[in-house]
């Protein structure tokens, strides 16, 4: 199958990580893929690094050479992963199917209706995205795709030492503050806790250090930096409709402590493969850290269920298979 993937955000993100993955899977598996993206944007250099077919474009205003483009490439489906995106394609001669992996609800305006009228597939990266959508556009198809990861081979086994890690850009809405109120509340209750935050970003530099806070900065093997974690963390304010950083702790067999939003809820099973803690509750991300870093053995019954769960639902073969399907409804009255 011809499959062309529009994504054109300027920055790195969940989306486009969720975008570059499936074309990538996509590509791997046989089929003829493209990824669109803005000129300069990381997305494309990573499509590109992946090898890829990738094109820059700078938006709607080069719509003439685009439709050249896409009549030359013949796809079968345009799958757009941004609401600009979305006109593009609808302005393609192929289905069209729209991702939704932001954390804005969709707009049910005029045009917003018209584009869906016109979409022959809407796909959701969580749950509350395929409730929002299903609700605005009623008579819309609408399939749930979580992200699926390629993950590490079978992980180490938990470390000894109580260490807790975070990968994720230096961002308030990561919620690095909110994790170091937790580790005022811990201090003298866990001998030798460790809390390492890899990432990069202008917050880096304002954090209040903690005896207990290392900041490495980025690492640059971050399965090896996980299998030193006896616990992963995502204490995020907000976002989160796709979590990329909760998957890998779960492909890396590490028990999760997450924040109850966007799909979070939809990875971590409270009580099973981690913990669930309230967004911005220092008191709570305190508890469930000393709760598992106490517990060697229920952080290690977590982190097995965790990698068994991202191994079922959340690795590479079902984001296919489940794309695939959704791809393949799309398509099926157009003649092969």
């Amino acid at each position: 199958m011809n499959i062309l993937h529009i994504e054109d955000e300027p920055w790195d993100s969940g989306m486009a990580h969720y975008a570059v993955t499936l074309a990538a899977e996509q590509a791997r598996r046989g089929h003829r893929v493209e990824l669109w993206g803005l000129d300069g944007s990381p997305v494309l250099a990573d499509a590109r690094r992946l090898g890829l077919a990738a094109r820059g474009w700078s938006g709607l205003r080069s719509l003439p050479a685009q439709r050249r483009a896409a009549r030359a490439f013949a796809p079968r489906v345009v799958n757009a992963h941004t609401g600009s995106a979305h006109l593009l394609a609808l302005a393609l001669d192929a289905a069209v199917v729209r991702t939704r992996a932001d954390a804005r609800p969709p707009k049910g305006g005029a045009l917003a209706r018209f584009a869906a009228g016109r979409t022959s597939a809407f796909i959701a990266v969580n749950r509350g995205l395929a409730a929002e959508l299903k609700n605005v556009f009623p008579g819309a198809k609408v399939a749930l795709v979580p992200q699926g990861i390629e993950g590490p081979q079978a992980p180490p086994p938990l470390p000894a030492a109580p260490v807790a890690g975070m990968v994720a850009r230096f961002d308030p809405v990561k919620g690095h503050g909110v994790l170091v109120d937790a580790l005022a509340r811990l201090n003298g209750k866990v001998p030798g806790l460790r809390a390492v935050c890899a990432g990069e970003g202008r917050l880096l530099e304002r954090l209040r250090l903690e005896g207990s806070l290392e900041l490495p900065g980025r690492v640059g093997d971050k399965w090896a930096f996980m299998a030193s974690c006896r616990v992963g963390l995502v204490p995020s304010l907000g976002s989160e409709a796709v979590s990329r950083g909760a998957l890998e702790w779960m492909a890396s067999g590490r028990p999760v402590i997450a924040s109850r939003v966007g799909g979070l809820p939809d990875l971590v099973e409270d009580g099973v493969t981690g913990l669930l803690v309230p967004p911005g509750d220092p008191k709570a991300l305190a508890d469930a850290l000393e709760a598992l870093l106490r517990d060697p053995s229920k952080a290690e019954a977590m982190g097995a269920a965790g990698r068994e769960r991202w191994s079922a639902e959340f690795s590479l073969p079902p984001f296919y298979e489940a794309t695939m399907k959704v791809y393949e409804q799309a398509t099926s009255h157009i003649p092969s």
